[in-house]
């Protein structure tokens, strides 16, 4: 989207009255959190007056909280702020009364271009009025590893189905004022290492790549997204700066790629970002003021959570004062944070909306609809050999619902309701003990038995496999314990748990556990909704792409 001449002009005015420490905080974004503040007396005026950044990154919370701390922000700033987040199953993910969607994963087993564009829509528009103007999505990895951390983030397996709906994402962001994110350049979702630990590789030859991982983020420029975020990935096969092949550096200090790949050989004309600067696929390559310039001098414009930025400030302009970085790549750098909040109107609108305006913003959205459509046509079914879902339903049909995660704070409640709703009588375990079931069910004091894995993607975990002492409570075969009582297996989040499980049927992926989706797993189980649910990833020998057991409704 080219500039009008007077944002442009706003843009070049903006840029010449800057000091040097000015443009140097104009290209940076650390953390907006209590936790930031400290240093600082707890106080958004004195972080913003002395560190001067370009922009915020907010992990939401109460709205409330949310916008006074991002409008003390705003007021405070020269410059109008970018504020950011990770919205990517919609503003709900951050913050309390939005619209929370299932994974994105989700919209690849629909592949509904509508329902992508609607998922974006909402985004920016229950983002904006919660104080946001910048997200971080949407993803655009590509989910080819059963163990990669990512693979309910992303939109599938399939690079052209990924692409298509990947664009039909950003489109609705940023036509309802959201920057877009496309995400997490070279594509990271092919290795079962966690970027926050180690440097994961994307393995793919440069012709590969191109056909592949690469085909997304190129499909996201074509289409107009304003952002693109490099990561602690690397890629040796488009990257000739990436070194020791067994411990390569990370396309974010690549020249060749985020410079001559995605700037001179894509074109790409908008504003790269840094995955977090925390990160050990980055920070175990470089000392802290090494690493800032590495990161600037390969093409990116802004460093995401960078801080103690009064000791940045001071290595970078020494940096500058000895060639080391040049004042035109700061120049650039700048010119493009400028611009991107010109296309947001940051300059002409009041970067925040009134109370009143969110209200009324929040109470006239439908998305919660959209949501819950989403969910419903996500459901996948992918065994029944007999033919077990929907369930025979009668009044009173007696549930056990066992759910075992790692997630203290993850419960199926919705989901029991939901059933309850439907006239079972549910009784809910989570993690039991181990053999403290076989023997009730082999006694016959339930119908039917449920039981939920929810392991969803965890960094820090390094892998999305069921895992930890939890997983103990299968080991005395409880599910088989009565061949009366049919049992029926729901993943959570993770479409991969075949592998390890694959006594697993029915055997029912749901890509996520918020509520609409839990809503939408009972019913389908009740057979109150169609199953319509297609496999968006290859689970070989398990499953492939497209599979799927459809079901019609048999509730009356």
């Amino acid at each position: 989207m080219e500039l009008e001449e007077k944002d442009r002009n706003w843009v070049e005015e903006t840029l010449e009255s800057l000091t040097l420490r000015e443009k140097l905080g104009q290209v940076m974004i650390p953390r907006l959190t209590s936790g930031a503040l400290e240093p600082f007396g707890g106080s958004v005026e004195r972080f913003i007056e002395e560190q001067q950044p370009g922009g915020c990154h907010t992990f939401g919370g109460d709205p409330a909280d949310t916008r006074r701390m991002i409008a003390a922000a705003q007021e405070t700033s020269k410059v109008p702020l970018l504020i950011t987040g990770d919205l990517e199953r919609g503003a709900g993910q951050r913050v309390e009364g939005g619209t929370e969607f299932a994974g994105q994963l989700a919209l690849g087993a629909c592949d509904d271009e509508e329902l992508a564009y609607r998922f974006g829509e909402a985004i920016a528009v229950e983002g904006r009025a919660a104080g946001y103007n910048w997200a971080f999505g949407p993803v655009v990895d590509l989910s080819t590893n059963p163990n990669n951390l990512s693979n309910i983030r992303c939109l599938g397996a399939d690079p052209d189905t990924v692409a298509r709906l990947a664009v039909r994402i950003l489109h609705g962001m940023q036509e309802h004022g959201m920057a877009a994110t496309a995400k997490h350049m070279p594509g990271s979702g092919s290795d079962d290492r966690d970027s926050h630990l180690t440097t994961p590789i994307n393995p793919a030859s440069g012709g590969e790549w191109f056909r592949t991982s690469g085909l997304p983020f190129k499909a996201a420029i074509d289409a107009g997204v304003w952002a693109i975020m490099t990561s602690p990935v690397a890629c040796p096969g488009i990257d000739p700066e990436c070194g020791d092949p067994l411990f390569p550096r990370p396309v974010m200090t690549s020249r060749a790629v985020c410079t001559g790949l995605l700037r001179e050989r894509w074109g790409f004309d908008g504003l790269l970002v840094t995955d977090a600067l925390t990160m050990a696929g980055l920070t175990m390559h470089f000392r802290r003021r090494e690493m800032h310039l590495a990161c600037l001098n390969a093409g990116n414009d802004m460093l995401l959570f960078v801080h103690r930025l009064r000791s940045v400030y001071d290595d970078l302009e020494v940096c500058l004062g000895d060639g080391r970085l040049a004042p035109e790549r700061l120049d650039d750098a700048v010119r493009r944070v400028l611009t991107l909040k010109a296309r947001l109107h940051l300059h002409e609108d009041p970067p925040l909306m009134t109370g009143e305006q969110r209200r009324k913003v929040m109470a006239s959205t439908s998305y919660a609809a959209d949501a819950e459509r989403l969910a419903e046509r996500s459901i996948t079914l992918l065994r029944d050999s007999r033919n077990t879902v929907p369930l025979a339903v009668r009044r009173g049909l007696r549930i056990a619902s066992v759910l075992i995660t790692n997630r203290e704070d993850f419960t199926l409640g919705v989901f029991e309701q939901t059933l309850r709703n439907s006239g079972c009588v549910v009784d809910s375990f989570k993690n039991p003990p181990q053999e403290t079931l076989y023997d009730r069910i082999e006694d016959g004091e339930w119908d039917a038995l449920v039981v939920g894995l929810y392991y969803p993607p965890q960094w820090g975990w390094s892998t999305a496999r069921c895992h930890g002492p939890e997983s103990r409570c299968l080991m005395d075969g409880f599910p088989f314990a009565n061949p009366d009582v049919p049992p029926v297996f729901i993943s959570w989040a993770t479409p991969y748990h075949l592998y390890e499980f694959a006594f697993m049927d029915p055997y029912i992926n749901t890509y996520g556990g918020c509520t609409g989706t839990q809503r939408a797993a009972a019913r389908a189980l009740m057979g109150e909704i169609p199953i319509t649910g297609k496999s968006p990833v290859d689970h070989p020998p398990f499953f492939a792409m497209g599979d799927g057991i459809h079901r019609t409704p048999t509730a009356v």
